[in-house]
């Protein structure tokens, strides 16, 4: 894959994690939603969101309660930054996140490409707090 093969912007199809004993799940639950963006000059940004965040009941960010925040952010995830296209993988190389552990640090992405289309992006495995290995996979459709 090119950089110029992936360019373009995409809306989240699914998102599911499974665990080496074969338990597959929806992390954000049934419904999320999301875009993620690919520019011509090696930029990225990518956004998932619960569907069934509620609102504040502030009017805006910086006014809601501090539990309304926590709650906000425990059903986003968002970050942006650069972007490098080697053989089937991309790498998102973060500069900006909602969570700070990311910055500075590469984000591998496994990329395969469906029959119809859809660019689907799996995480390298990785050891969770329950102690199992799992892969995220995340399938994007190209918006028009």
């Amino acid at each position: 894959m090119t950089p110029d093969e992936i360019a373009g912007t995409y809306r989240l199809i699914s998102w599911h994690a499974e665990s080496d004993d074969g338990i597959s799940w929806e992390p954000f639950g049934p419904g999320t939603r999301g875009l993620i963006t690919y520019t011509f000059e090696g930029r990225m940004a990518g956004m998932l969101m619960k569907a069934d965040r509620p609102a504040s009941s502030a009017s805006n960010l910086p006014a809601a309660p501090q539990a309304e925040q926590a709650q906000m952010a425990a059903g986003y995830l968002a970050y942006a930054g650069s972007y490098s296209v080697t053989g089937s993988t991309v790498i998102h190389h973060v500069e900006l996140s909602l969570f700070p552990n990311w910055i500075g640090t590469d984000q591998v992405r496994h990329i395969t490409m469906t029959e119809d289309g859809d660019m689907v992006l799996s995480t390298p495995p990785s050891v969770s707090r329950s102690g199992k290995t799992v892969v995220s996979r995340l399938r994007w459709r190209r918006l028009d």
